[in-house]
């Protein structure tokens, strides 16, 4: 597997089972405490919670061998905007394509520049069974039938799995299944089409997504001023309340002392990119 050539790349053992217990503690509070009309609609994603209800997640954003494993492929001087529990229950059904990229209006978004990552760290084992990850490998960058057919992020119709026959729950024949180890980590290119399997298991799936961007302070000054917006949890179209605790300044002292240096600060003059998550087909390449 290639981070450039298809968009992805799996890490192993990257949590040490400290770590891991700790995080499953933490992310198994916050599920039993969602309200149950939150789970209703997010029932393909199965919860969107932001890690700011939780300042314990900071010693995941700055867990060294995540930040090693970013240097190693290439993408150092990374800095932190975003991150969600994405938990899928049992039974809970698949989740629809797409991607995370919102900046397409830029040019840049259709050359080799990485500008956002995706982190996964899934807490169990997991498999198609049980609703693994699941990628159109190569998507970041090359043109697939399914970006003519991708409707809006995080919409209502597809956050509730109203209509499980939409071409966003379709299968491809060139999707790969991403099984991985609890412990492992999953990098990916916010470009990429991914989603995951349908949970047929009788057991919590449990997820942590981490949004990271490589190279921060060589970005365009639009890319960045958007990506300090985001961090700040403004314009964003993933907070399906806003009823966490403000990030980071909700956080206690010793929490944002740790994450500090990875924060996603724009001080400069130039307006935010506008918020996109549509790629032009036509730009992509064939």
């Amino acid at each position: 597997m290639s981070l450039r050539r298809d968009g992805f790349v799996v890490v192993r053992d990257v949590l040490d089972r400290p770590m891991l217990a700790d995080l499953r503690r933490r992310t198994a509070a916050l599920l039993t405490a969602a309200p149950v009309d939150h789970r209703q609609r997010q029932r393909a994603t199965g919860s969107l919670i932001h890690i700011a209800a939780d300042p314990g997640f900071a010693r995941l954003i700055a867990w060294p061998k995540a930040l090693e494993a970013l240097a190693e492929a290439g993408l150092g001087g990374a800095r932190f905007s975003s991150g969600y529990v994405i938990s899928k229950p049992a039974d809970g059904p698949p989740l629809f394509w797409h991607q995370d990229w919102w900046g397409w209006d830029h040019p840049s978004s259709y050359r080799g520049t990485i500008h956002q990552v995706f982190l996964m760290y899934y807490l169990t084992d997991t498999g198609i069974e049980n609703g693994c990850l699941r990628v159109l490998p190569g998507s970041h960058r090359r043109r697939h039938a399914m970006h003519a057919l991708l409707p809006g992020a995080h919409a209502e119709k597809l956050a509730t799995a109203a209509d499980p026959g939409d071409p966003a729950f379709a299968a491809f024949g060139d999707e790969r299944a991403v099984p991985v180890r609890a412990g492992d980590l999953v990098i990916g290119d916010a470009r990429l089409l991914h989603g995951a399997y349908a949970n047929r298991s009788t057991a919590e799936r449990p997820l942590i997504t981490l949004w990271y961007h490589p190279h921060f302070q060589r970005q365009p000054a639009a890319i960045r001023a958007r990506v300090a917006r985001i961090m700040h949890r403004e314009g964003v179209d993933t907070d399906p309340g806003g009823s966490e605790a403000p990030f980071p300044e909700g956080w206690p002292a010793a929490a944002r002392a740790r994450i500090a240096p990875l924060l996603a600060e724009y001080q400069g003059r130039a307006a935010p990119l506008a918020w996109n998550r549509h790629p032009d087909p036509s730009r992509l390449a064939a």
